[in-house]
């Protein structure tokens, strides 16, 4: 217990958020519900989801001698203008004249890459885990392998899967990333919550503007903003092009309702201070953007994977939605 009460300290120096610990076991009912969402088609175009099944359920899939999954959290909350916008605002000046739109990104995203950022502090926990316990292996994931992340952390105690579907902590409500160890050394595991703090709210399933969340606690991500700006690939459909909105990159909306959401703190990491530019883009200027300009404002942000070519698109059809004005294919230009 004294070794684990060290680590724990020594994760909030880091400046994680919560920190929890679980024995390295398989996910079976987790595993009936991927099954079942699969099955559905509801991970829509994202075919690596069907791929590693045995080890997204699993830790000692992907790390043989796996004993313990250490989970952590990393809170990202920061107020941006992103987000003082008013859902459906006027784009018309006082004369009359339109003014030039603005679309809204998502508030994870418009910061430096929680990939890296996490991941470097995860080897910093194992690399004191090993001064404390002596020869352990570890390996580190950050939303990088099949692993079912969400699950993890609710199984060490760090909160609970939403109606959402994302995790819910108390403290801070749900603007974190999360990110686990696996060790080969056994280490006290906690106790997940005794229950689902939910209750029978239902704010994210009556606010979410396109009904993605179908269910509680099942998203089709066919429907989901998110999915739609970041994961698909190919052009909208003229339907799927209105379910975005004013959405660029991402949705904070199931989030923002969620009256958990009150107890969220201004995050203390330095590494996640937002980035100012990157707040009051239009989306013309992503519309003239060249590739090296992205690289610049992107290049080191959660943004960089998607690519230029998509967020064109994405810009295109916000632009669309919130002016009405049809954007020339010359507007953009795929990188």
């Amino acid at each position: 217990m004294a070794i684990v009460r060290k680590i724990k300290e020594y994760a909030y120096a880091l400046g994680f958020s919560a920190i929890g610990i679980s024995k390295a076991e398989e996910l079976t009912e987790e595993a009936r519900r991927l099954e079942a969402w699969l099955k559905a088609g509801m991970h829509g175009e994202m075919h690596y989801m069907e791929e590693n099944f045995d080890k997204r359920i699993n830790p000692k899939k992907l790390m043989p001698e796996c004993r313990t999954v250490v989970s952590v959290i990393a809170n990202y909350f920061t107020p941006t203008n992103n987000h003082n916008k008013e859902q459906g605002k006027d784009n018309t000046s006082a004369e009359g004249e339109s003014e030039e739109t603005q679309g809204k990104i998502s508030m994870y995203a418009i910061r430096a890459d929680y990939h890296t950022v996490m991941k470097k502090k995860l080897y910093q926990l194992f690399d004191y885990i090993t001064q404390l316990v002596g020869d352990v292996n570890g390996r580190a994931f950050v939303d990088s392998a099949p692993m079912l992340d969400k699950a993890w952390a609710a199984r060490a105690g760090l909160g609970w899967i939403g109606k959402h579907t994302n995790l819910i902590n108390r403290s801070i409500g749900s603007y974190f990333f999360i990110g686990n160890l696996l060790l080969d050394c056994e280490l006290e595991p906690d106790k997940p919550l005794p229950k689902n703090y939910c209750g029978t709210c239902t704010a994210c399933i009556d606010l979410c503007p396109t009904k993605a969340i179908v269910a509680p606690y099942q998203v089709d991500a066919r429907r989901c903003i998110s999915y739609l700006t970041i994961e698909l690939k190919r052009e909208f459909t003229d339907e799927e092009k209105s379910m975005l909105g004013e959405w660029l990159f991402g949705c904070d909306i199931c989030q923002e309702v969620c009256p958990w959401t009150r107890f969220s703190k201004v995050t203390e990491l330095a590494e996640f201070a937002p980035i100012q530019e990157l707040q009051s883009l239009s989306e013309r200027e992503i519309l003239e953007m060249t590739k090296s300009t992205f690289k610049r404002l992107f290049g080191e942000t959660p943004v960089w994977r998607t690519g230029l070519r998509r967020l064109k698109r994405n810009a295109k059809a916000v632009q669309e939605n919130l002016s009405g004005v049809k954007t020339s294919e010359s507007d953009r230009q795929a990188d």
